[in-house]
């Protein structure tokens, strides 16, 4: 199937399964979310060689279920997501695909914390990170904090500096240290990690300046 048809069908096909959801997902985990993985999953497959039509549509498929970040079972979504696959291949005609794309989107969710056992699983994984750093990757992390009821940061101590526990849950700043300056690092590929590089600087200097604001800022009381 010509890739630009396999595109439309399969963002069509998500379009559907989520204006069918009856649990709202926050603004970090929505359509543009996909199709901002879907393309990265394209990129980063032709330079590192593996199956395009695989990522692509794990890639689209990839949050196919979805839980909030502080559900019990969120860690559980790719592993759900991945049991919708089959349905989903054959109504598209990826039926030979579909243990390909079912094994890579078991395997991308950083929360499930496993490595991928293919090279099209490395892509997907990647693609879905490169997505969770850099600009887009601040403005999501506040946005799915702030669907959970949490604050920007912690008003005495907002950089952990006093070494209190981190709590990602509580304070978006906090998620910074706990995931997304690493993921930068733990890049499968060398395609992944050379944009990744980029996306981390963009947060480091993020970071800095809200340092420099917020030593500026009036003292409260």
């Amino acid at each position: 199937m010509d890739k630009g048809v396999l595109h439309d069908a399969l963002k069509g096909e998500v379009r559907r399964r989520f204006a069918l959801e009856t649990v709202s997902r926050d603004g970090a985990h929505d359509l543009g979310h996909v199709e901002r993985v879907a393309r990265h999953a394209v990129l980063l497959a032709a330079e590192e060689g593996a199956d395009v039509t695989v990522c692509l549509a794990a890639a689209w498929l990839h949050d196919l279920v979805y839980l909030p970040k502080n559900h019990p079972d969120a860690a559980s979504c790719g592993d759900r997501a991945a049991m919708e696959i089959p349905v989903v291949c054959g109504a598209l005609g990826l039926e030979h695909h579909a243990k390909a794309i079912a094994l890579a989107v078991s395997e991308h969710s950083f929360s499930a914390g496993r490595r991928p056992s293919s090279l099209e699983a490395a892509v997907l994984q990647d693609a879905d990170r490169l997505d969770a750093i850099g600009a887009i990757g601040i403005a999501r992390c506040f946005a799915t904090s702030g669907s959970m009821g949490g604050a920007l940061f912690h008003d005495e101590d907002p950089f952990a500096e006093s070494g209190r526990p981190l709590d990602d849950k509580a304070f978006a700043l906090d998620h910074f240290e706990r995931k997304l300056l690493g993921l930068a690092a733990g890049m499968n590929t060398q395609a992944g990690r050379a944009r990744a590089m980029v996306r981390q600087e963009t947060m480091v200097r993020f970071l800095d300046h809200l340092r420099v604001e917020l030593r500026s800022a009036p003292t409260r009381g």
